[in-house]
């Protein structure tokens, strides 16, 4: 697996670790960077002037970073929504490695038909577009604000905040866990130690936990990192073009969306309000990417090699 003192030891990766740490410290410390008129119910959106006015102002003492139309302080909103970001990035990548790694990990040990018809399976979700997912589900899932009951489930769903664009990134982002972990586990199930353990008759729960799963999840490591980013940036995007989200960071930009054109065709008119959003929705890309990077490179077995090189 890893050496976290070897890890630790590289400055490459620090940065990293550094880079991504500054948004769990934006999100920790959100009441003391941002306060809120009401600390007991913080509101990630915050009002700076009136808010009928619906030309956005420049950076200001009171708006540090400028305000949207309805003067919401994008300052406020990227701050505070850190929280959410990190918060959807995590529980969508966490969520779909669990099940692309179960899937991938029994259909793989199992082998025969049982793989076949799994991947099969796979390959049929791959095919799915994603944005008509959004569509199917924004009709299932329901809405906390439509006043009618809910089943126990759809409450549940509600009490969890599991809105239509991260369920749809759950049930259609998995396979790529479930694929990779499938083919190392079909190729490590093989190997010497793996039909030694089996020769001795351990059970096949204990081989496939102790033995297979540890030589191969490093790969699906790599791409959780990865995709934390991914998802924040995919679900700010679907925001964008109306079919739903959660996140401050895309509700900003869309508050923002009629005047990323300024006036005189000059984009840089009320570049207050679309540019701080972009360069934080990068930076958090970007921040996870490079963790992801790293951390591939430090799992990477000819790793050992180059450094003494």
């Amino acid at each position: 697996m890893i050496s976290l003192r070897r890890f630790f030891r590289q400055p490459k990766n620090l940065l990293a670790l550094t880079l991504v740490g500054l948004f769990f410290v934006a999100a920790i410390f959100a009441p003391i960077l941002a306060p809120s008129n009401d600390p007991s119910d913080p509101d990630p959106y915050r009002v700076a002037g009136r808010f009928t006015d619906r030309t956005p102002h420049p950076p200001s003492a009171e708006a540090p970073l400028g305000t949207t139309p309805g003067q919401f302080d994008i300052y406020h909103g990227i701050i505070w929504g850190t929280r959410s970001a990190l918060r959807f990035g995590l529980f969508v990548a966490v969520s779909t490695a669990l099940i692309g790694i179960v899937v991938g990990a029994i259909s793989g040990y199992v082998g025969g038909w049982a793989n076949t018809v799994s991947m099969r399976f796979t390959d049929a979700f791959l095919a799915f577009p994603a944005i008509a997912g959004v569509w199917l589900l924004r009709q299932v899932l329901p809405n906390p604000d439509s006043g009618l009951e809910f089943s126990w489930f759809q409450e549940f769903l509600v009490r969890l905040k599991i809105d239509p664009v991260m369920a749809t990134l759950i049930i259609f982002s998995w396979m790529a866990y479930a694929r990779l972990i499938n083919i190392n586990v079909i190729q490590i199930k093989q190997s010497d130690h793996v039909l030694a353990a089996q020769a001795i008759g351990v059970g096949k729960t204990r081989i496939l936990i102790r033995h297979i799963l540890p030589a191969a999840l490093p790969p699906a490591i790599v791409l959780l990192a990865r995709d934390v980013g991914a998802f924040v940036l995919l679900e700010s995007a679907f925001t964008f073009i109306g079919v739903g989200g959660v996140t401050e960071w895309g509700n900003l930009l869309v508050l923002s969306r009629d005047w990323v054109i300024g006036s005189a065709g000059n984009p840089f008119t009320y570049w207050w309000t679309f540019v701080p959003i972009s360069l934080t929705l990068i930076f958090f890309g970007f921040s996870w990417n490079l963790l992801g990077d790293r951390i591939n490179d430090h799992l990477n077995p000819r790793h050992g090699e180059r450094s003494v090189r």
